[in-house]
Parts: structure tokens; sequence; C-alpha cells
């Protein structure tokens, strides 16, 4: 019986140590993301004037990385392009045919 109530014991106080270990843990972690550095938000953009597209191809899709803008388009066929242009000229840079295997 005596056994039993020390490891009684020691379940309790190691029970007690874990909560006050992720209490812990809690609050450092809440402390530090007050003072973390906040990232900027981004700025607008930058667009072309104008983009040329091939005539029968409608924009599906519209999206801008660095210094290029890209385009997701489909022709009557049903065929899918990813088309990169130049952000400050609208010069075509390149051309991808998007397989949907």
């Amino acid at each position: 019986m005596r056994r039993l109530r020390r490891l009684v014991s020691a379940l309790t106080l190691a029970s007690i140590v874990a909560v006050l270990a992720i209490a812990g843990t809690v609050v450092i972690r809440l402390s530090t993301l007050e003072t973390a550095p906040r990232l900027a938000a981004p700025g607008p953009v930058a667009m072309p004037e104008a983009i040329a597209l091939p005539r029968g191809e409608t924009i599906t899709a519209l999206g801008a990385a660095g210094s290029s803008v890209l385009i997701a388009t489909t022709d009557a066929a049903g065929v899918e392009r990813l088309r990169s242009f130049d952000a400050d000229t609208g010069a075509a840079l390149s051309v991808t045919v998007i397989d949907r295997r």
C-alpha cells in the first residue's frame, strides 16, 4: 500500500511539472509573438498598358511574379497555355502548354 501511495504521489508531481512546462512554453511563445517583426504588405503590381493575345484565346487566370505578368489562356480547341509577359513593356517572354493528364 505504501508503494502504491508513493507511485501516485510521483505521478501527481510529474503531471504538475508537465502542466507547468506547457504553460510556460505557451507564455513564452505568446510574449515573443508580439515582438516578432511584421512583414510589409505587398505593394501594387506593375502592369503593362496592353498585352497582345492570339485571337480565339480567352484568359482563365491572371497573376504576377516578380517583373513578369502570368496569364493562363484557353483556345477554342481547349488547349491551355501559360503565357509570361514583361510587366513593364508587355512583351511576350515565354509560352508553356499545360498538359492535364
